[in-house]
Formats: C-alpha cells, structure tokens, sequence
C-alpha cells in the first residue's frame, strides 16, 4: 500500500511539493556553495592544496575577481558564515512549507473519509463500532499525515545527502565508493528492523483500537456500571488494554534505539577505516583529508536521519491502510443522492410492495419478508409486534434508509430512490426510541433540525410535544445546556425535546419509534393530545407496545416474524379471537411482547 499512500499525498499536495523541492534545491545549491568554499580556506589556513578538486577550488576566486574584491580570509570566512544564514532561512521556509503541507493533507483525509461516511448506505454504518470510526477519523488520519510529513523531511534530508556525496565523488571517488559500499552492506542488515517496525506500527495499531472501545463502551454504560458495582471490572479491563499499549510503545523505542544504535556504530566504524585507507593507502594530503573528514562527518548524520525517518514512514504507514481500506469499502456503498433541498409532498399514501429484506448476504433468514401494506397520507399507522418481529426493519425501509432486496417502496406511486430520496428523507420527522441530544443548548438542539426557525416557531412545536412548561422552569430557558447526550434532563424530557425538533421539521411524515416509552402517565397524555392534534394534518407512523399509544390509530399492522399478519382498525382487530394483536393485549403487563404493558 505504500505506493497508493505516495500517490494519495502527491495528488493532494501537488504545487505545494514543486515549492518544497524548489526550496530544498536552492538548500541543497547553498550547501555545495558552502562546501566549494571550504576549499580556498583550508588553503588559507595553510593546510596545502585541495589536488583533487583544485578547479572546483578556483570558483570562489574567479566569483571574487568578477565582483572586485580579494578573496581574504576574513572575507571568505565571511562569505561562509553567510551562506549558512541563507541556508538556514530556506531550510525554515521549507519547514514552514511542510507543516502546512502535513496539516492540508490531514485535513484532506479526514474530510474524504468522513464525506464517505455521510454519502455511505446506513446499512453500511451499522455494520462497523462506533469506536473504530472514531479512531479513523482521528489517530488514524493523523498518524498518516505524520507519515507524509516524514515523507517530505525524507526528500530533504536525501538531497542534502546527496550533495556531501557528490562533494565526496569529486575529492576522492575511491574513497567514496568505499564509504558507499559500507553504506548499502549497513542498510542491507537494517531490513530485519524495518520490517519489523512495520509489524509494530500494525499491533500499535490494533492495541490502540482496542483501547477506544473499551473507552467508548464503557463511557456509554458508565451510570449502569456505577450503579452495580461494576466499575472496578471496567478498570481492571482498561488497566490491561493500557498496560499492553505501554509495553507495545516500550518495545517499539527500543526498536529504534536499536536501529539508530547499530547505525551510528556502522558509521563510525566506517569512518575509522575510511580514515586508516585514506591516509595509510590513498597518501591524501592534509586539506583533502580535511575536507573528507568535514564532509563525511555531515554526511554519517543525515544518512542515519534517512534511516530512522524511513522507518517513521513504515511504522505509521498501516494508519494510512486502516483509513484507505475504510474509505473504499464505504465508498463502495455509496448513495447516489442528489443535493438539494427539495421536499416531497405525501398527498396519497406509501406503500410497500411484496418487500423483502436480509442484513446479511450469505444468510436465508429474512428480517422482513414478502411484506406488503399501506401507509394512508394524513393518517396514524402503528406498527406493532413482538419484540424482533422485523418493525424497526420496517421502519428503516419507510424512512429510505434500507433498500428492499426485492420488492419497492413507493411513495405516491412513484419509487422511492434516485433524488426523490434524498427529497423524501428531508420530508421525514424522526423521533427514536432513545433521545439523542447534543451537549448544546435547547435552542441549539432544535435549531439543529431548521436553522430559520423563529422564536415563535420554537415555543409552537414545545408546546406542541408538551414541553414549553419544564422549559419555561429551567434556569436558561431555551438557552440551557443539556449535556452530553442529554444527561441532565429526565428521559422524559429528552424524549419531549425530541419531539419537538422532529416537529421543527414541519414533516410529511413523522416516523415516532417507541416515542412515549420513557414518559410517565401524565406526560404520556399530553403527548398523546399534541400527536391527535396533529392528526389530519401529517402522516403519523407509531411503533408502539402500549395500548394508549395506537388506540387512535387508524390502522394497526402487526408484524410476526418479519411478516404482516394482522391489519385493520384497533376495534376490529380487538374482536379477533385467535388474532395476533388480541393475543398480544392479553399478554402480561410488563412482559416484553405486551402492547398493554
């Protein structure tokens, strides 16, 4: 995958890398000048002749006899101080140029994969853990951002290098050649440690995916681990997740300790028997041998610096995979939705014809099967069932977030994909079963649904979910906060709220799952009249186990094992006396297939 992770970066960055490199060449430019400098000093310095380059030598002399000044000592060491000042300015503009070049192509990733996410079918998203997306979409993005930007500093780091070498090639290509030679036998034996940063940049990653979920499941049923006691298990969990990524990172820098160890004594090594051959069999002269040393005690560090950054790269290499793998198999389910803010207009009815559906492919159990019935325009539908009888299935079908595997859901006789999807599900009103809230305010939180409600709207719809009174109690008002997911407010009253932004909505149809479960009686009642009010004016979808909860419904559907069994009004079906439906009104109060419990 490392060549689709360069070709990922290159695509992204594109001129913003032609700048670097130019940056990096005008470096490299001013650090041979720098090096060609070095020649006339050691001169100066009285140290003899630099034989082996003398033309290169005579550079600067001739640069200074054009600009009309004698090439002094004082001068020449000067110019040498100037030249680095120059090359450290560009090397910072370079710096500068590949921060922001790591930072655009992070934010590059993470915006990609989390436009995949939104576009992707929900069938899709059901299938992976929220903690996994989590990590993707923040240490996994970002880790693979470092690894370009390493990527980049590599490119630096090589041209310098190749500079010193070609200094190196002109003094003494021998000696060069051997230095080389030492080299890829030292690289050669560094392979072993590559590889296995590779494998340690995947097990850092499964360890710390671990690490998430234990975090995210455990900050989800945080009250009910309280609660039992159950708190010290969470601990002894998460104590053995951390310990293991701490030995993990442990192993890791010893890893590169130990690359950046053997390295530096390779190096040295070969500069001690650089030095033995080049003064005991290549004879060179004091400043030549000078020179080489200079150039080749430059040249050892950046040559360890292509090492350890290279294995940078390939250890946080795997966070690119995870988010690549990702990305494709969400893009691979896309929706074809078109933009827009068109609504439709339920003026007949939805129906569901012959409607077959599977979550799993490979499976010949059907969460819905063969189902076909009505859903009248301007009248109350309840879904009810035993629990797994396929009406949440059902639901999601109703909303356009599942596609039937056969069979078509048509609304007002027309098929419910392509853009009129994207149409219908801007003309949904959707309340689940568990209140979902952000920690924002109230105001915050139904503006969420339109952000052009007025005030007046605002108070229309709380009171229309009968909330406007505990509101009108809270301190802030509408301005409250409600805390994370809600935390601060009673069921009830998250349930209310929810409601009510559903109503912002001003929905053609309004899809209420188990939407007065968590009231109480009284509450429960007044939710009730606010739904009837509305009665007429909207399509109204209930999935529903109480009895109060569908006795106005204009139809009942009951569902058995992914099929419809039963449909009628709530009387007839009452009436019934081997009915599905009678059955379930009879059942025990608090039983989990009872409507009256």
């Amino acid at each position: 995958m490392l060549p689709a992770f360069l070709s990922s970066f290159l695509r992204h960055a594109r001129w913003r890398v032609v700048v670097v490199v130019a940056l990096l060449m005008a470096v490299a430019l001013m650090e041979a000048a720098g090096l060609l400098l070095l020649m006339p000093l050691v001169e100066m310095l009285g140290l003899g002749q630099v034989q082996a380059a003398a033309g290169l030598a005579g550079v600067w002399r001739r640069i200074f006899t054009a600009l009309g000044v004698a090439p002094s000592f004082e001068l020449v060491l000067c110019s040498f101080v100037g030249l680095l000042i120059i090359q450290a300015g560009l090397r910072r503009l370079a710096d500068l140029y590949n921060v922001r070049i790591e930072a655009g192509y992070t934010a590059h990733l993470r915006d990609e994969l989390y436009n995949s996410l939104v576009q992707a079918r929900w069938l899709v998203f059901t299938r992976h853990r929220a903690a996994d997306l989590m990590r993707a979409l923040t240490q996994e993005v970002d880790n693979a951002g470092f690894a370009a930007q390493q990527g980049v500093s590599l490119a630096t780091v090589c041209g310098l290098a190749l500079v010193h070498l070609c200094v190196a090639l002109m003094l003494s290509p021998p000696l060069t050649g051997l230095a080389l030679a030492c080299g890829l036998a030292v690289a050669a034996a560094m392979r072993p440690l590559n590889r296995r940063a590779h494998t340690a940049g995947k097990t850092s990653q499964q360890q710390r995916a671990e690490m998430n979920t234990a975090i995210t499941e455990h900050l989800a049923g945080f009250k009910v681990a309280k609660s039992q006691g159950r708190g010290g298990h969470h601990l002894d969990r998460f104590r053995r997740v951390t310990h293991a990524i701490a030995g993990h990172v442990v192993a890791t820098r010893q890893l590169f300790s130990a690359s950046r160890i053997y390295f530096e004594l390779a190096g040295w090594l070969a500069l001690m028997t650089f030095l033995y051959v080049a003064v005991a069999w290549a004879r060179l002269g004091t400043a030549q041998l000078v020179l080489m040393v200079f150039v080749f005690t430059r040249l050892l560090p950046r040559i360890g610096a292509i090492q350890s950054t290279w294995q940078q790269i390939i250890h946080f290499q795997p966070a690119y995979d995870a988010v690549a793998k990702l990305q494709a198999e969400l893009d691979a389910a896309r929706e074809e939705l078109v933009a827009s803010d068109a609504r439709l207009e339920l003026k007949h009815e939805v129906r569901l014809e012959n409607v077959t559906f599977t979550y799993d492919a490979g499976t010949t159990q059907a969460a819905v099967q063969g189902v076909s019935f009505s859903i009248p325009a301007r009248r109350m539908t309840a879904l009810v069932g035993p629990s797994g009888a396929g009406k949440t299935t059902l639901a999601d079908l109703i909303l356009g977030l599942l596609t039937p595997a056969t069979g078509q859901v048509l609304v007002d006789g027309a098929p419910l994909e392509g853009a009129r999807l994207g149409a219908w599900r801007n003309s949904i009103g959707y309340v689940p079963q568990e209140p979902f809230l952000f920690h924002d305010t109230i105001r915050a939180n139904l503006l969420w649904a339109r952000a052009e409600a007025t005030e007046e709207e605002l108070k229309a719809v709380l009171r229309a979910a009968a909330a406007e009174a505990f509101v009108a109690r809270l301190p802030q008002g509408l301005d409250t906060v409600v805390g994370d997911r809600g935390v601060r407010l009673s069921g009830g009253e998250r349930q209310r709220l929810t409601l009510a932004r559903a109503l912002l909505r001003r929905p053609a149809l309004l899809l209420l799952d188990e939407a007065t479960s968590s009231l109480d009686s009284e509450n429960e009642r007044s939710v009730q009249a606010a739904i009837e009010q509305l009665h007429g004016e909207l399509t109204i979808v209930v999935i529903a186990h109480r009895l109060s909860t569908i006795q106005k419904a204009d139809q009942v559907v009951v569902i058995e094992r992914g099929s419809v069994v039963e449909t009628g009004t709530p009387a007839e079906l009452a009436t019934r006396a081997q009915g599905s439906f009678r059955r379930l009104m009879q059942s025990p109060p608090g039983g989990g297939d009872s409507i009256a419990g």
